[in-house]
């Protein structure tokens, strides 16, 4: 680690902000002795130490906040025998003693089990508050007996001191008297004026006199005024009432010393257990110091990893965070993520305008990580995941050295020859205009070969630069990724907003046209540049512009591609329905027709029976070849109606789609038929067992086995799809347009709140957002645990957790979704 790291980073400020917090003075010695560490389970503890007192200092109003005083060093001398507290000690012990019984009593308390850590922390500290050191109880105890809150010993401390002290009353009771007496005698004599009164000179209570008067009174003259008007007399009888209120001072202060040492004498015994209890109340104090710094910072503890790893959001530069006041650009930077299939990122290269962000981007990087190592909460985004590096390098500024005789660039050199000679795989590099201070071509090609160096080292880092070769490292180098700090070209401003993925432009000839830069300056420049060097720099920016409208476009379609697939489910399912249902009404049809036939065989037979019955009269045969043929009509009726709905059905037998066309091979260019549905499209292109299928604008992958060849040569009902589609996107941006991100259950059933909660996660679906806001409200914390637990059984949740304190806390749930 460099000698001056702190310092270019800024950590030493951010070391200052947590010495100023802390009111112990040992707790200021940690905050001095706070360091940079590699060492991954204290590491994590110590910043599970800190989120939780974070949580104390935001929520916890009875936690203690005052009284964490240092007594080590008192301690310390009191191990010599026969020495003794000062009596101000004696009143600091008092108090911080009460301060550590508070912090104990709260950490190992049931109703505060989440600082569980803390908890820990408190419960290995031996405090003597019962058990084997019972004794510090009796120490608290004799401590309320011996001293008040003013910090002065009770008179009933021992029964000596009593003594003096009632008879210091009543000399004091005896001198006013007599005091009293001898002002009244001398305003009748005229010795003093009539708006006299008793005063005093060291210590000695004493009458103001007319100088010329002053041999009147017998007595002591203990002082005079300015102007020698006054004289100030101790009268005679007052002298021998004083020289005994003296004695007893004495006598007063021998007891005093006398019943601190023999409480010291019981202290000494037990300073093992004190030195225990005071380094606990040092380290709260120091852990408290750390969380306030975070509040201010509106930091908090990332996820940690032992492994270099950096997936971070919304991060800030600490320093300038508190400048602005909070109005600072966030930004999103990962290294050591997965950014191929094949390839992980790790080192990104910034390239922008001047002013843009690159050089406090690159030491807010550096920051982040020194203060999360050193066991500080960071100003992230409580998503955001961190691992461990061993060492970090940064170069940035102007490190000219006269007293060595150093250039700029020899500096940068120098640091680049220590950094390669260090780096290896858990290294973290920052480094600023990397290639710059000398010939461009020769400090270019320096600069991309220490990239491909430490890139075969496997280190990780941010460079920032304004060299084009550099910038296309990132086609070379798979770990290598481009990034720009965004430049407002309309209003001729930097964003200050890192965007990853791509390099950026120095705007050079459009920032000196902005401020007026003569033109023909500017021409001339041009022409010198060359203007393929101009273009490259136009068409990054145009690539730029148009990435984004391919992936706006690409968004768009991979929704309508959901939606579309959703609906197609649907008729799927539909259809199924009506082809189970379609068996069963024809069965029923079947067996109505069989029991007709049967009514028909059973008319005939009784027919021919009456014949045979009747012997064949003519009147009687008549009737019953009457009543067959009436039976006959009715059972054709009933015939033909089953007849014509069976043809019915079958002509539909999709729910009102046509009959099945003879399938067709399907091949590149092939229209085809959606298995279930009245959808057409042409394959455009065919993956193993799927093909991709374009059906007015919208491309879909469906399975080939869903698919039905047809001898069709343009896709058929074009503008009643179109307009399916065009309602689709319809609904789709009106579903968006109404989306409210926030879903408010408060009051509600748990029946009715987890029905709505179902509805609401399937349309934060269906519209792609990836974090929604559940408000239930604190109350009882019934219908939160009732709503929690339903989001745990839920796939599509990806995780969720409380809000920030001062934006609802436990009384809002915040859901991230897959």
């Amino acid at each position: 680690m460099q000698d001056n790291i702190e310092q270019k980073l800024g950590f030493d400020r951010i070391r200052q902000m947590v010495t100023e917090r802390c009111t112990n003075a040992l707790a200021v010695r940690m905050a001095d002795d706070m360091h940079f560490t590699t060492a991954y389970e204290s590491l994590r503890h110590e910043l599970q130490l800190v989120e939780e007192m974070r949580q104390i200092v935001l929520m916890e109003s009875q936690f203690p906040q005052q009284d964490f005083i240092d007594l080590s060093a008192h301690l310390a001398a009191l191990r010599v025998a026969g020495t003794h507290l000062p009596l101000e000690a004696l009143f600091d012990l008092k108090l911080s003693l009460r301060t550590i019984r508070e912090c104990y009593l709260f950490l190992t308390s049931e109703e505060h089990q989440q600082y569980g850590a803390l908890r820990d922390e408190a419960i290995g500290v031996e405090l003597g508050y019962g058990g084997k050191s019972s004794q510090l109880n009796v120490i608290n105890s004799l401590l309320g007996k011996l001293i008040d809150d003013h910090g002065d010993l009770y008179d009933n401390a021992s029964p000596a001191l009593a003594e003096i002290r009632r008879s210091k009353v009543r000399k004091a009771a005896e001198v006013d008297a007599r005091i009293a007496s001898a002002l009244s005698r001398a305003k009748r004599e005229g010795w003093a004026t009539e708006d006299a009164e008793v005063t005093m000179r060291d210590g000695r209570p004493v009458i103001p006199l007319l100088t010329t008067h002053r041999r009147k009174m017998r007595g002591l003259i203990q002082d005079e005024s300015a102007t020698r008007q006054t004289a100030f007399v101790e009268p005679s009888e007052v002298v021998e009432l004083g020289n005994d209120l003296r004695e007893l001072d004495f006598d007063e202060r021998h007891e005093v010393q006398r019943i601190l040492l023999q409480f010291s004498d019981r202290l000494r015994p037990l300073l093992p257990q004190l030195d225990e209890a005071y380094r606990f109340l040092a380290r709260v104090d120091f852990l408290r110091a750390k969380a306030r710094v975070a509040v201010d910072l509106d930091a908090c503890v990332p996820t940690l990893h032992a492994e270099p790893h950096i997936d971070w959001l919304d991060a800030r530069h600490p320093i300038l965070f508190l400048q602005k006041k909070g109005a600072v650009v966030p930004f999103s930077l990962s290294l050591g993520i997965q950014h191929t299939e094949q390839h992980t990122s790790r080192i990104l290269i910034i390239s922008g305008p001047n002013a843009g962000g690159k050089s406090v981007l690159l030491k807010a990087v550096g920051l982040i990580q020194y203060m999360l190592q050193c066991g500080m909460a960071v100003p992230l985004r409580a998503t955001s995941e961190c691992g461990l590096f061993d060492n970090i390098f940064i170069d940035i500024g102007d490190q000219q050295s006269i007293d060595n005789d150093l250039s700029t660039y020899t500096s940068h050199l120098q640091n680049m020859k220590s950094l390669l000679g260090a780096a290896d795989g858990r290294t973290l590099f920052l480094l600023d205009e990397l290639g710059g201070g000398t010939e461009p071509r020769s400090g270019c090609a320096i600069a991309e070969a220490v990239l491909e160096a430490l890139y075969e080292k496997g280190s990780y880092g941010v460079v920032t630069t304004h060299f084009a070769d550099l910038k296309l490292l990132g086609d070379r180098l798979p770990g290598v990724v481009n990034g720009a700090m965004l430049f407002d070209t309309d209003a001729m401003r930097p964003l200050y907003r890192l965007a990853v993925g791509h390099p950026g432009s120095s705007f050079a000839f459009e920032i000196a046209e902005s401020i007026g830069f003569p033109k023909e300056i500017l021409q001339k420049a041009g022409d010198k540049v060359g203007r393929e060097q101009l273009n490259f720099e136009h068409q990054l920016q145009q690539l730029e512009i148009d990435k984004k409208e391919i992936a706006r476009q690409k968004e768009e379609l991979r929704v309508a591609d959901d939606f579309l697939a959703e609906v197609t489910a649907k008729y799927q399912r539909l259809n199924e329905s009506l082809q189970a249902r379609r068996g069963e009404i024809i069965g029923a049809a079947r067996h109505e027709a069989q029991q007709i036939l049967e009514g028909a065989n059973r008319t005939v037979e009784r027919t021919i029976s009456d014949i045979k019955s009747a012997k064949a009269e003519r009147e009687a045969t008549r009737k019953a070849r009457e009543a067959l043929a009436a039976a006959t009509e009715h059972n054709s009726d009933e015939v033909r109606k089953l007849t014509i709905e069976k043809e019915h059905r079958d002509s539909k037998p999709h729910g009102g789609m046509p009959h099945q066309e003879l399938p067709m091979p399907i091949k590149v260019g092939s229209i085809v038929r959606i298995d279930g549905q009245d959808t057409y499209g042409q394959v455009v292109e065919i993956k193993g067992r799927k093909a991709v299928v374009e059906s007015n604008s919208l491309r879909m992958t469906i399975p080939l086995d869903r698919l039905q060849g047809t001898a069709k040569q343009k896709i058929p009902g074009e503008k009643r799809n179109t307009m399916v589609s065009r309602g689709i996107y319809d609904e789709m941006n009106d579903k968006r347009a109404h989306f409210n991100s926030t879903l408010d259950l408060r009051g509600q059933r748990a029946e009715e709140a987890l029905d709505r909660l179902h509805h609401f996660i399937d349309d934060a679906l269906l519209l792609s957002e990836k974090e929604v806001r559940i408000l239930h409200g604190k109350g009882y914390g019934i219908l939160m645990q009732v709503i929690q637990q339903e989001l745990r059984a839920m796939r599509e949740v990806r995780s969720f957790h409380a809000e920030k304190v001062e934006l609802g806390g436990a009384g809002v749930t915040i859901v991230e979704l897959r």
